[in-house]
């Protein structure tokens, strides 16, 4: 499509993404989105368009057409891809868009394939076991890696993500006594903080042997072995009950559709409901 794009005559290359914006809704029916070329021609996908795809150059294109998570990463980190509208319309637009491509039983089969026990730790060990002194780098001191809770523009970072911590703990009621699983348990500091200020017995999980070797160390520091435990485990792979079960920011990377699994873990442990706090970064 690059190729094509250099040469075609402008007529010719918007002729032809008609065509294909056309059959593309005839196929997977309308989605409320719009896609604006580097020259300002409009196509859209669906009415009212929540969402604003920008092709900003024509090496876009070639992306488009074979994308991927690394490619239209890539694009968008240098500026050749963009978009208009808010963070939360663009998750729920795509993940509506993805599921018309497939039937029910299609989306289970993908689901199957693309996490199976081996895909997932492979994954985890590729992303979190480049070393433990690169993320020291950058996070904070507690090594906390999911999005921090500012309640003023003063606050450290340190402050931010102990408060978004407790704010978690507090959301689940977290009991003294209870036992409480952290699915996802990164360097430690949610299980650290639950046994420490909220008299919890912790367990945290992770596929990361990075993560496992210094949380358990971090553990050990602080003196509650008694209270606080890390695994190197996938959590599919758990059979004791828990009192309470967190995960922050973890689910959403094994499925399609992390709610199915957070439902599945409620039934197991004869939970009537689970409390799923989200949050979304975007550009005002």
């Amino acid at each position: 499509m690059n190729r094509l794009a250099t040469v075609l005559p402008k007529f010719v290359l918007e002729n032809r993404l008609e065509s294909h914006f056309t059959i593309w809704r005839k196929k997977f029916g309308e989605h409320p989105i719009a896609v604006e070329l580097w020259n300002g021609k409009r196509f859209t996908l669906g009415e009212p368009s929540k969402l604003v795809l920008r092709i900003n150059s024509k090496r876009a294109l070639e992306r488009l057409m074979r994308p991927s998570l690394a490619s239209l990463g890539t694009a968008y980190v240098e500026g050749e891809l963009d978009f208009e509208g808010h963070m939360r319309d663009a998750f729920h637009t795509v993940a509506g868009f993805l599921s018309s491509l497939y039937q029910p039983n299609q989306r289970r089969r993908v689901r199957k394939t693309l996490h199976t026990r081996q895909l997932d730790s492979a994954s985890i060990e590729h992303h979190y076991d480049v070393s433990n002194d690169f993320y020291r780098l950058w996070l904070d001191e507690n090594m906390v890696y999911s999005c921090a809770y500012f309640r003023s523009a003063d606050d450290s970072l340190e402050q931010a993500q102990v408060q978004k911590i407790n704010h978690i703990l507090n959301k689940i009621q977290l009991r003294p006594g209870e036992r409480l699983l952290d699915i996802g348990c990164g360097w430690g500091a949610l299980v650290l903080q639950a046994a420490r200020q909220y008299g919890a017995r912790c367990v945290g999980i992770t596929l990361s042997r990075q993560q496992f070797e210094e949380a358990s160390r971090r553990v050990h520091a602080a003196g509650l072995q008694g209270r606080c435990e890390i695994r190197l485990q996938d959590y599919r792979d758990v059979a004791e009950e828990f009192d309470k079960i967190t995960s922050v920011g973890m689910f959403r990377y094994v499925r399609l559709t992390y709610e199915t699994d957070s439902e599945d873990l409620c039934a197991s442990a004869g939970w009537r409901g689970c409390i799923e706090p989200r949050h979304y970064l975007h550009r005002p």
